[in-house]
């Protein structure tokens, strides 16, 4: 390979597992995502019955992209406070 294959290699690695093409977010990628603090989002999952779009892969937490921004738009509509 060439300097220039090699570098549309690793290019194209790091777009391919970059969190834009992933249908999960971590909590610190969706804490970004949204625009608050990683605590905010944590208070959101140990919420009693809550209705954040999260699930755990043993301690890890996960969140669903399409699920979240479903969410989104249903607190926006309700202008509910978090």
């Amino acid at each position: 390979m060439n300097e220039e294959e090699i570098i549309f290699s690793k290019l194209y690695d790091v777009i391919k597992n970059s969190c834009l093409n992933r249908k999960t977010l971590t909590v610190l990628e969706c804490a970004e995502f949204i625009n608050v603090s990683k605590e905010k989002i944590r208070e959101l999952i140990n919420k009693p019955n809550t209705d954040f779009p999260y699930f755990k892969v043993g301690a890890k937490v996960l969140i669903n992209r399409d699920l979240l921004q479903e969410w989104l738009q249903k607190i926006s509509l309700e202008h509910r406070q978090i």
